[in-house]
């Protein structure tokens, strides 16, 4: 059995050609055509199905990373204090997506592309704000990957695959950040970080006007 993702996976899908050197020459490599679920097998080949359709979704990716990158820069050992925002937004995410239908694409890429401008601002907030922030980037990521599917549409396995993966690219962005500002201490280090996220969010807004641009 397969069950596709909603329309906008041939257009999210896409990236913008190679005009920003060597990363976007490796980004472009990411499938232009309609992500599809392989559905039929046991629990873990759900699992992993929902894993990859999160590493294959660019924007979902930008916004991730540059969320883990922000929360580093706020606070070297922040995540913890705002992770439990996040894995409620992202299943309030998954439920939207079921009852609210929308267009993921201005979804998507407008949570790639603000989360990019935060880190590249070092925003630094009180916790309750940062929380807001993360809460508001898993919600918009959450509810703009699965749209066009109806609550419960997808075995468990998938959402649990989705869950996982969402996490452990924030986990794994926010380590690397923080394992960078404390090995190598110093202003040009955050500097750097945030050169990141203003390349992340380049990525993004050329990506959104590819997409935007191609006919359909």
């Amino acid at each position: 059995m397969h069950i596709h993702l909603s329309s906008y996976r041939r257009r999210a899908g896409r990236v913008s050609r190679p005009a920003l050197s060597g990363l976007v020459l490796v980004l472009a490599s990411f499938p232009a055509s309609a992500h599809e679920f392989e559905l039929g097998g046991d629990a873990y080949d759900d699992f992993l199905a929902g894993g990859a359709a999160v590493l294959n979704d660019l924007p979902v990716l930008l916004a991730l990373m540059s969320t883990g990158i922000l929360i580093s820069l706020w606070k070297r050992q922040g995540l913890p204090l705002v992770w439990p925002a996040f894995l409620v937004s992202v299943i309030g995410g998954f439920v939207l997506a079921g009852l609210i239908p929308v267009d993921p694409v201005p979804l998507l890429y407008g949570a790639a592309i603000i989360s990019g401008l935060l880190a590249v601002s070092a925003v630094r907030g009180t916790r309750p704000v940062m929380a807001g922030i993360v809460f508001g980037a898993g919600l918009m990521t959450g509810w703009g990957i699965l749209a066009g599917h109806d609550l419960g549409e997808l075995p468990s396995g998938v959402y649990a695959g989705l869950f996982a993966l969402f996490n452990l690219v924030l986990a794994a962005s926010a380590a690397l950040a923080t394992a960078v500002l404390t090995r190598l201490p110093g202003r040009w280090t955050e500097i750097a970080l945030r050169a990141l996220a203003s390349w992340l969010t380049a990525i993004a807004i050329m990506s959104l006007a590819f997409v935007l641009g191609q006919p359909g």
